[in-house]
């Protein structure tokens, strides 16, 4: 482990050293790695400006590096998810968190962090009581409690033991876009992921707008377990009750290259709508697992709006903004 250990050490303090292109993403640091070599390496080096995946077999990879259109949006969406909070800063009901630790799906309890995690607050749905610890060894020449991999729970809990985010959002801007959707519909393989919204920012076109803006495609999917499907809603395979919702909400469309119609806000057809309930979402355990017949979340008191709306237009004008136009 040791050995493992002090190889991803090396190879990404190589990257910080050399610097990284976007050309070279994504970049992979780790080849087959424990668990438990994961885990120290990102206990024991802050990280900031890089975003991580590991696979199933304990790949590790540098998918992104988080430059102004990637931080601008995900600081955007935070705000859109605080505002059921109405206003109330400590103990709201929703809590909004970013790269919040959790375990990937069907990833043999590997970690993967989402850019922006939604869950209730502790005093609305507590942490879930938390197994016994294994028996100590040695690591690192101290003899230790293993951390138990909690990963396989009913319910489910994040890295830290609170309960999993019900609402999770991902932004790519150096990711493609069939990685970005691969990575959301793997969140969705856990029943209590709610929704996903997946954002995909594509790189400047040559062209600008009006006001001298380099051009861009963006393309917003939305995945969800709708009570009914909407004609607009794709069912996504092998995952019963799961559909997407695509938006291209760029200057020019990503598909034939004309210009969109996401020109102002408060257009219907460019807001994106999640109900408020599914960060609630909360079924009674029945036999070890979750029983959803004639289950519905409640909402608790306190909430202001019943859904968030999310204005594409407002996340395609902070691209642009923060975008260098020179």
């Amino acid at each position: 482990m040791i050995s493992q250990f002090l190889s991803l050490e090396r190879n990404f303090r190589s990257v910080e050293e050399k610097g990284l292109k976007e050309k070279h993403l994504p970049l992979q640091i780790g080849w087959h790695l424990s668990v438990e070599t994961i885990d120290a390496f990102f206990e024991r080096h802050e990280t900031p400006g890089y975003k991580f995946d590991v696979d199933s077999e304990g790949n590790v990879f540098i998918v992104e590096m988080e430059g102004p259109e990637h931080t601008s949006v995900n600081e955007l969406l935070t705000d859109y998810f605080k505002i059921p909070n109405g206003g109330i800063i400590r103990n709201a009901p929703i809590k909004v968190e970013i790269n919040s630790a959790h375990y990937r799906p069907h990833g043999g309890g590997n970690p993967s962090s989402p850019d922006l995690a939604i869950r209730p607050n502790l005093n609305i749905i507590p942490r879930p009581l938390p197994p016994p610890l294994p028996p100590r060894r040695r690591r690192f020449g101290r003899t230790v409690h293993p951390r138990p991999s909690r990963h396989l729970e009913i319910p489910p809990v994040d890295r830290g033991g609170r309960p999993h985010a019900r609402i999770m959002c991902e932004i790519a801007v150096s990711e493609s876009y069939d990685d970005l959707k691969a990575k959301c519909n793997r969140w969705m393989l856990q029943e209590y992921v709610r929704c996903v919204l997946g954002i995909k920012i594509y790189k400047k076109r040559v062209t600008r707008n009006a006001t001298g803006q380099f051009d861009r495609c963006m393309i917003a999917i939305l995945w969800s377990r709708p009570p009914a499907r909407l004609p607009r809603q794709v069912a996504v395979p092998m995952q019963p009750g799961v559909f997407t919702e695509e938006w291209n909400f760029g200057t020019i469309n990503y598909h034939d290259g004309r210009a969109t119609t996401c020109i102002a806000p408060n257009l219907p057809n460019y807001q994106i709508t999640i109900p408020v309930r599914e960060v609630f979402w909360n079924p009674p355990i029945v036999g070890g697992v979750p029983n959803t017949a004639r289950y519905a979340p409640v909402v608790p008191a306190g909430v202001a709006i019943p859904n968030f709306i999310i204005d594409l237009f407002d996340i395609q004008q902070v691209v642009l903004e923060n975008q260098d136009d020179n």
